[in-house]
């Protein structure tokens, strides 16, 4: 990666040492903000401390632009497109949302950055003066940043000359330190003086079109607030505590995770529905949860959710707390029994995929929208979550312990698609064979989610496999529950389900029955 430096002088809001090098960081972690970087930098001379100084105007608390004489004046351009950003009616109530929080900072960094640089290049484009002035601005930009490594290769030499003691070597790296010296000199002067035109134009095209760039200031924002969501949605627990789940990911896995959901139109699919999904699975949890419990029978335990009113109460009380911990910590604290054992939700869950043809398009996108939400069940219940996708053979098999799932993962998840016919026996044997060899799967519930009739429905009819799959669900205790979206009717599914949920689609009431496991 390039090395970056900044300081205060190139700075047109009240940065200190921590802010930049904060930002400097944060560049460090993301090659996607490198990268708009990079491409700002082909248009606008300033831009590397034009996006710190944005980065810290949705960071800071309290940002403010410097006045005249507390900053170069080279980097005018900064303060004017900095000025026009901070003075927007809603830039107060968005930054409500990005202070102190490094994602949403870098997000809106990147997104405010990509649209002042296509703003920059549209105007280029409609004023051939606008754009000969910043292009001489560019031009001698580099022939300063050319003058300044040579005199740096000077300077070096001069002070070689210096130690080696040879006095014709001296006066040689003397005068060729002078002439280095004199050109940054002159470059300085040259850059200076397109630098002051480049401004001055940049300052009309302001003037003249201000709309257009708030137009695109205002999408920037839109799109930075999706970005956030999407990624609460998608990493978050269901409605609630999203932002809390989001904090447990390292922020270099953030920032990954949030351009590849602005540049996979895909995964932004799955994530709104994940996090409408999750929302569902949530509160269908707490009606199980809450129908679930006996409120005439007590025992003893540690399930927080369960634990009487009065037990509560010693917790909170700091006389009974520590007694309350003691009695807590050997599993004695009273709480309400639970009604009964329940036929699912006692152990992992084997999620059975369907990847054929058929489900390419939308029902793809809402099924792994709605495996997102099955896994969150999973963590919640702190039980392992395992997908096997299929078709007319097994393709990827997923494996989550615990129900985590990292944002690779979850990128994974999203790209992978099998294709391909609908075959229901080999995705049912491999998940015979999870729950048989794998000691994490032991009494494990299968959710078998398909939209279409099997191509081996004579074989799933046979007496045989009926059989064997009875002993087997018997044996191992295991409960299936199918899923069948769209018009056909359950008699397959049926053949080998414990229950059968016929759903137009993900999004109806009966889909979300799932959610009740």
């Amino acid at each position: 990666m390039k090395k970056y430096k900044l300081s205060e002088e190139r700075s047109v809001t009240n940065t200190d040492r921590f802010d930049r090098d904060r930002f400097l960081k944060i560049l460090d972690m993301s090659k996607n903000l490198q990268g708009v970087v990079m491409k700002g930098e082909g248009e606008l001379p300033s831009f590397l401390p034009l996006t710190s100084d944005l980065w810290a105007s949705f960071y800071k608390l309290n940002p403010r632009l410097k006045d005249e004489g507390e900053f170069d004046h080279e980097y005018q351009t900064n303060h004017e497109l900095l000025d026009r950003v901070m003075k927007d009616n809603n830039f107060q109530r968005f930054r409500e949302t990005t202070k102190l929080d490094d994602l949403s900072s870098a997000i809106g960094t990147m997104r405010y950055s990509e649209q002042i640089q296509e703003w920059i290049v549209e105007k280029m484009e409609e004023d051939e003066k606008f754009k000969e002035a910043m292009k001489e601005w560019l031009k001698q930009q580099k022939e300063l940043d050319k003058a300044k490594q040579k005199q740096e290769e000077a300077e070096e030499n001069w002070k070689k000359a210096q130690e080696n003691g040879d006095k014709k070597e001296k006066i040689s790296a003397k005068r060729k330190k002078t002439n280095a010296d004199k050109k940054v000199s002159q470059a300085k002067q040259a850059m200076e003086e397109a630098a002051q035109q480049a401004q001055e134009a940049m300052q009309q095209q302001i003037k003249k079109d201000g709309q257009s760039f708030s137009t695109r200031m205002e999408k920037a924002k839109e799109t930075t607030q999706e970005q956030k969501e999407d990624l609460v949605g998608l990493l978050g627990g269901g409605a609630g505590n999203g932002k809390a789940e989001l904090q447990k990911i390292p922020l270099n896995d953030q920032l990954t995770l949030a351009n590849t959901l602005y540049e996979n139109k895909n995964l932004k699919r799955i994530a709104e529905f994940a996090g409408k999904y999750k929302a569902i699975a949530k509160k269908k949890q707490k009606v199980k949860h809450q129908e679930s419990i006996d409120r005439s029978g007590v025992t003893f335990g540690v399930d927080v959710e369960r634990l009487l009113p009065q037990e509560l109460a010693l917790l909170k009380s700091e006389a009974t707390k520590t007694e309350f911990l003691r009695r807590y910590a050997e599993g004695q604290t009273m709480m309400y029994a639970p009604e009964g054992k329940e036929t699912l939700g006692k152990g992992p869950i084997v999620m059975v995929l369907d990847q054929s043809g058929s489900m390419k398009g939308d029902r793809e996108i809402q099924s792994k929208g709605f495996a997102l939400a099955l896994a969150m069940i999973a963590k919640k219940q702190r039980h392992d979550f395992a997908v096997i996708t299929f078709s007319n053979t097994v393709g990827k098999v997923f494996y989550y312990e615990k129900g985590k799932i990292t944002p690779s993962q979850i990128v994974e998840l999203a790209k992978y698609f099998y294709s391909g016919g609908t075959k229901f026996s080999p995705p049912l044997e491999r998940a015979k064979e999870i729950i048989k060899k794998k000691k994490r799967y032991k009494d494990a519930d299968i959710i078998f989610v398909t939209d279409g009739d099997p191509d081996d429905r004579y074989y799933l009819k046979q007496e045989s496999f009926q059989q064997e799959w009875k002993k087997f669900k018997e044996y191992k205790k295991v409960s299936v529950i199918s899923l069948l979206i769209g018009e056909k009717d359950t008699s397959y599914v049926d053949l080998f389900s414990d229950k059968s949920i016929l759903a137009k689609d993900f999004n109806s009431e009966n889909a979300h029955r799932i959610f009740e496991i």
